[in-house]
């Protein structure tokens, strides 16, 4: 059975900006095919529809959408935030839908660490399509992945197998971003190419082990930002000038490892001032570095702000397309049907 789609807005409302699900992405933090999923599998956040399907958006759409953040983000699980949201629910002190509320996300934890240890792949990946489909990446990132990976480094310091298990990770989490994430057809927001530095003599395979599982993380994060990335590896820091005449990116991320010497990070800091392009440190060693300060970038959102070739925000200009949009279809009684969920 179809879903009904709300008809479009009479001349009453015609002055209320109405916005393309990709604008409403960049306001919310949601992502386009998170909201398709919430429409369809849930009956939130319905938009309008022009007669050629695409998905226009009000304000109280966007009101909606930051709600369902909100419950999200106090450990309600998608699937039972439509009753919260009706104005009795509203109403109510957080007391009376604690019984909603359940730790869905220790839950996942514990499913992901069971499906790597006996590296069930199809169990990894249909656990991390759920979260990742259905939630906000950054809300993914602060309630799963991040704790995961935590609990991981630290379960894997007295374990035989822990390089296997790692490798594994590595190899199961780069496929979803070569996949899953990649960005075919979309408009980059930066291009960045991420190094992590080792030093010739290894201070603790535990120390390298934090720096992938946190590059991990960071090369997620970066694709669900639709940042174009080139993953170098593991590098040693002489290789760095060989990369600025080759590359034209945005940026380069560095990663450090726990502990380089005094002549290391001169030779880090001297090579860093001498690239063609912007440079950071970032990752779970970077503060401790007070020499690189300069460069240090304590958050990915931060990064793409700096170098993102040009800014998300919503413009004016755009909102009066929109309009016009509008305008020329209102005198269509009826709205298509959901023929064309990629809008």
């Amino acid at each position: 059975m179809k879903e009904k789609q709300p008809s479009m807005p009479d001349a009453e409302h015609q002055d209320e900006v109405l916005l393309p699900i990709g604008e409403v992405s960049a306001i919310t933090g949601v992502n386009a095919v998170t909201l398709r999923a919430w429409q369809r599998r849930f009956g939130l956040v319905i938009p309008a529809r022009t007669p050629k399907g695409h998905r226009l958006y009000t304000p109280d759409n966007i009101q909606e959408i930051h709600e369902i953040n909100t419950w999200l983000a106090k450990g309600v699980a998608i699937s039972k935030v439509k009753p919260l949201l009706l104005s009795a629910a509203k109403s109510l002190p957080l007391e009376s839908t604690q019984t909603e509320i359940t730790d869905i996300w220790a839950e996942q934890i514990a499913a992901l660490t069971a499906a790597l240890l006996v590296f069930n792949q199809h169990k990894l990946h249909q656990i991390l399509d759920e979260a990742i489909g259905l939630y906000p990446f950054q809300l993914v990132k602060n309630k799963l992945l991040q704790p995961w990976l935590n609990h991981i480094d630290s379960l894997l310091v007295e374990r035989l197998d822990a390089e296997l298990i790692t490798a594994w990770l590595k190899s199961e989490l780069l496929s979803r971003i070569g996949g899953r994430f990649a960005l075919v057809g979309q408009v980059h927001s930066a291009r960045v190419t991420v190094v992590e530095l080792y030093r010739v003599m290894q201070v603790s395979v535990n120390s390298t082990r934090t720096n992938t599982l946190f590059s991990l993380i960071l090369l997620l994060e970066l694709a669900a930002l639709r940042v174009s990335v080139i993953d170098l590896g593991e590098q040693a820091i002489g290789s760095l000038p060989l990369l600025s005449d080759r590359l034209k990116v945005d940026a380069l991320l560095l990663i450090p490892d726990a502990s380089h010497s005094g002549s290391e990070q001169t030779e880090i800091l001297t090579t860093l001032e001498q690239m063609a392009f912007p440079c950071f440190v970032i990752g779970p060693f970077a503060p401790t570095y007070a020499s690189l300060s300069a460069f240090y970038m304590s958050t990915v959102s931060d990064l793409i702000s700096s170098v993102s070739p040009k800014s998300q925000t919503v413009t004016r200009p755009q909102a009066a397309n929109v309009q016009q949009t509008i305008k020329a279809d209102a005198n269509v009684k009826n709205m298509t049907g959901d023929n064309s969920d990629i809008n």
